[in-house]
């Protein structure tokens, strides 16, 4: 098990000095990777505030690159609105900069407005992303390239430097279509923020198709995380019935027997909330099922990000650590 952390690159609280502390005291702290997500067109979620500042991936990324020496890097995802060839370049700059370190998490996208925004048609999202990941390992690996898709085309493409060692690519979405393309076309599954039980459903779909395909897929969750010395205030920082619908795959999960999220319970799985004790009982839930990285997304609170950090790195990574060194069992 590997623990991540979603680096704050947006909303009200971004900072070029937060961004660069945080990042190398995450590798300090002994956090295995580093992640951010992309948009161009940013429309906050009703719990992420009204601020739409959006830090570029790559920028944020080459920042984190530049204090670290180790953590893997990583995107939670680039959407598929960056033409190949301009992607497949800013992979291979981040690897130039950053060693085999880099991850690259691709994912379908969902907005017609930031698809319009940067010249695609959200309809056309999937072969996008079907021919971003041919094109990208195409000029990975080839000088002199050409490609003739459906969408995009091009003859005679050498993009340099090439990456210093195969970049992985990561599926990011939830629904049942989204764990069959990771499989299909990827390395990894980043499953997102996803209920407990719907989870169990994904790990076993997981397995049968690995099998039919004869992989293995690695398996990532990203869970809302709120911590505190007290229960009460890491509890009131979530907010439950948001937090029940605020994805696109919502639609997708099973819900508690009451048909909607009324408890921080309900939310097993979605949202790991408490003192260190508590998040790493929660985050021990993941331990025992086939997960094999949780990237910890601290953004509800955001404003005491460096606090939240030192309690997960101080007194919950070097438990919930030891124990998956320990081998605990796998359902």
């Amino acid at each position: 098990m590997q623990y991540g952390l979603l680096l704050p690159h947006f909303g009200e609280y971004a900072s070029p000095q937060l961004l660069l502390r945080a990042t190398a005291r995450a590798e300090e702290l002994g956090f295995g990777s580093l992640w951010v997500r992309d948009h161009l067109v940013w429309h906050p979620h009703g719990f992420e505030g009204q601020d739409r500042t959006f830090i570029d991936p790559f920028v944020a990324l080459s920042a984190a690159a530049a204090v670290t020496t180790r953590i893997k890097l990583g995107t939670a995802v680039v959407i598929p609105t960056r033409w190949p060839l301009k992607l497949a370049q800013d992979f291979a700059s981040l690897s130039w900069l950053a060693g085999d370190r880099v991850i690259a998490g691709i994912g379908l996208g969902f907005d017609p407005e930031e698809f319009a925004a940067n010249g695609f048609d959200q309809q056309d999202r999937e072969q996008i992303f079907i021919e971003t990941v041919e094109i990208c390992r195409l000029v990975w690996q080839e000088s002199a390239a050409s490609y003739q898709g459906k969408r995009f085309s091009f003859d005679d493409i050498t993009i340099e430097p090439k990456p210093v060692s195969p970049i992985p690519f990561e599926y990011g979405g939830s629904t049942p279509a989204g764990l069959r393309r990771a499989v299909r076309y990827t390395e990894g599954w980043q499953a997102a923020r996803l209920p407990l039980r719907t989870l169990d459903k994904r790990l076993a779909m997981r397995q049968k198709l690995d099998k039919e395909l004869g992989k293995t897929t690695k398996v990532s969750v990203q869970p809302l995380v709120t911590i505190a010395r007290r229960y009460e205030d890491a509890a009131a920082r979530v907010p439950i019935a948001e937090m029940g619908t605020s994805s696109e795959s919502a639609k997708w999960w099973d819900f508690p027997p009451s048909g909607r999220f009324e408890t921080i319970a309900d939310l097993e799985g979605l949202n790991v909330c408490g003192t260190p004790d508590d998040v790493v009982q929660e985050l021990e839930k993941f331990t025992t099922r086939a997960v094999d990285e949780v990237i910890i997304d601290l953004r509800l609170q955001f404003d005491d990000f460096e606090g939240a950090l030192e309690l997960l790195g101080t007194e919950v990574l070097p438990r919930v650590s030891s124990r998956a060194a320990a081998g605990a069992p796998q359902t």
